[in-house]
């Protein structure tokens, strides 16, 4: 244990001072008022001028402080502290009070604490004397959570251990350890958080986190965190994830918790996995009986809203505030008699916004269209349209944080064609008309956008090229110039899916079809750095991207379908050092039928994909996920 950090103690000598009267008084000044003699408690450490008091906190005692006026004056005390640190520390006292000396109870407490308290004395004539004390109440730290939960056995990620009790006003050294190996890079947050790197070489399986110091440990069970085999492991056998003929799979995942959704025989159904998928729920149904099409799905905790294009003419939207148990029944959030499409969610807490295109694109009238809920999904306000300018809108992205949202969007209005993006700051009532964010082409696609912390990232296609732009206050005001993200030196770039993290922006795509390919910017000014993740020239789809921390998951479908008869493969590649290099591409399952459309969840080290599969009488869908 390092020494007891002590609060800084001040002893203050006060003077009286006399001044001029003016009228010519030529009376001497009085004399300088002497400041009394402060007398600490016994049991104190620390000293001449700093103190620290620890007692457990089953403990009781009672601390006198006396003092002596050289005048003889009556002296009085006074105790500052915060409310909150008396509490904790469990001291009782009587102030102001006057007299030679002072008494504080110490009682005993319920949980360890510390608190850091100034004591005055003074005579009526300015002599004072003061101290400060840290009061410590010592007892075994506990830890209460570890995030992520896992992590590779030989690459060290950043994790952050919450808890109580973990610093003490610093007045104790806390480490932490997954199994019996030390962390590293140990940084006591506060008394409630940890910030620390796992261990490499880690112990393969499962972990028991833990945290010691001077007065004592706590750990969590050995199934709270747990170390993977690096590169990653999957299963070599796939498991059936539907009950056949399963299509348009979409999945939203927090922790272990894993929500998957897709239509199976012309209804939109729904399940849940709580232990990364593993075991799964028996599926529900979401939809009413129309047709559904176009499913996404939002979660935050037990919070939980999908929403869908129904019969090609109602954007449906169904939310459960019990993780995913049960479900109130859909609502329509769009005035019907106008075909609507292409469904988004993004949420800021409980808030929730659904974006949509709405209106005949043959005239001209195809705009955003966005509700809002301010309590995931139970009420829904009515639908705003974005300022149309005369001319359709396409491609739209939609992000939020709290009150504030934003949605950008190709449109070609008089002002020239391009990416605009439109602001509400009230929840989504009113909403900005649209402002022309990139250079004005007819080559704009591939609109996405992502945001960590108030950063937004919009980044899109010019002429092939990948661009962006960033937003550091939740869109609100942008960079007045888009950069270049990548040239179209592999071919056009197209199929772009973007994550950001801190000052990061990382981007999966497609160069020219057949190359599947990653870049990545830090702050402001910094160079892009590229990857070609795929390792042949070959037919691909969209990627999946995941940043976890330091690790970068990417997932493909690369290869011809054939009508199913093809060599279609789901393929994926993992970064350990930020996206700087990844591993080759592989390949995983027992199937030998094409493999299609691939969904790609990752909590730590943890990784699960979900895809259509061909090897059955019809197109399925199938899962895999790491071992261990």
């Amino acid at each position: 244990m390092r020494a007891l950090t002590i609060a800084l103690v001040s002893v203050l000598t006060l003077t009286a001072c006399g001044g001029s009267s003016g009228g010519g008084d030529s009376s001497p000044p009085p004399e300088p008022n002497d400041p009394p003699t402060l007398t600490v408690a016994p049991g104190l450490g620390g000293g001449p001028v700093q103190f620290n008091y620890v007692l457990p906190i089953a403990g009781a005692e009672s601390l006198t402080f006396t003092a002596t006026d050289p005048n003889g004056d009556t002296l009085s005390w006074q105790v500052a502290v915060s409310g909150a640190g008396q509490a904790a520390t469990g001291l009782t006292y009587s102030s102001p009070a006057s007299g030679p000396s002072f008494t504080i109870a110490v009682e005993p407490v319920a949980a360890p604490g510390a608190a850091t308290l100034s004591l005055l004395v003074e005579d009526p004539n300015g002599g004072a004397a003061a101290v400060d004390i840290l009061v410590v109440r010592s007892g075994a730290p506990s830890i209460t959570g570890v995030s992520p939960s896992s992590a590779f056995v030989s690459a060290p990620q950043p994790a952050t251990i919450t808890g109580s009790a973990l610093s003490l006003q610093n007045a104790v050294n806390t480490t932490a350890s997954f199994g019996a190996a030390a962390a590293s890079n140990v940084v006591v947050v506060d008394d409630a958080t940890i910030t620390c790197t796992t261990p490499a070489p880690g112990l393969l399986g499962a972990n028991s986190v833990s945290v010691q110091n001077a007065f004592g440990s706590d750990a969590l069970p050995s199934g709270a965190f747990r170390m993977y085999q690096y590169p990653v492991d999957l299963f070599a056998a796939d498991v059936p994830l539907d009950a056949g003929g399963g299509e348009q799979l979409v999945v939203a995942s927090e922790g272990a918790t894993i929500h998957a959704a897709w239509l199976e025989a012309g209804t939109l159904v729904h399940q849940r996995s709580l232990d990364a998928g593993a075991t799964w729920s028996v599926a529900q149904p979401l939809s009413l009986g129309e047709v559904p099409t176009e499913v996404q799905l939002s979660v935050l905790g037990d919070q939980l809203v999908a929403s869908w294009i129904g019969d090609g003419a109602t954007v449906r939207a169904a939310s459960s505030a019990d993780g995913g148990v049960t479900f109130d029944p859909a609502v329509t959030l769009n005035v019907t008699g106008d075909p609507v499409s292409r469904p988004r969610l993004a949420r800021a807490g409980a808030r929730v916004y659904c974006a949509w295109l709405q209106g005949f694109a043959g005239l001209g009238e195809q705009l955003v269209h966005v509700a809002a809920s301010p309590n995931n999904g139970g009420v829904w306000q009515p639908a705003a349209a974005i300022s149309d300018q005369g001319v359709n809108h396409e491609g739209h992205v939609l992000g939020a944080d709290e009150d504030a949202a934003w949605v950008a969007f190709e449109s070609a209005p008089p002002t020239g064609a391009g990416v605009y993006t439109s602001r509400s700051d009230d929840g989504g009532f009113l909403w900005t008309a649209g402002v022309l964010r990139s250079a004005v082409s007819n080559g704009i696609g591939e609109v996405a956008v992502c945001d960590d912390g108030g950063r937004v990232s919009l980044v899109w296609t010019r002429d092939g090229q990948l661009e962006y732009l960033i937003s550091d206050n939740s869109a609100l005001g942008w960079q007045t110039q888009p950069s270049l993200l990548r040239p179209a030196d592999l071919g056009a770039i197209t199929a772009v899916t973007v994550r950001g993290f801190g000052d990061r922006l990382f981007a999966a795509y497609l160069g020219g079809g057949n190359n599947v390919a990653f870049s990545r910017v830090g702050a402001a000014g910094a160079l892009p750095e590229h990857v070609t993740l795929s390792d042949t020239l070959e037919e691909a789809t969209a990627p999946e991207l995941v940043v976890s921390g330091d690790y970068l998951f990417a997932g493909w479908r690369g290869g011809d379908i054939g009508a199913g008869t093809g060599a279609a493969r789901v393929k994926f590649a993992t970064s350990v050092d930020v996206g700087a290099t990844f591993t080759a591409p592989a390949t995983f399952g027992d199937g030998g039928a094409a493999q299609d459309a691939p969904r790609l969840v990752v909590d730590g080290a943890r990784v699960w994909f979900g895809w259509l599969d061909y090897r059955g009488v019809g197109p399925a869908l199938y899962a895999n996920r790491t071992q261990g």
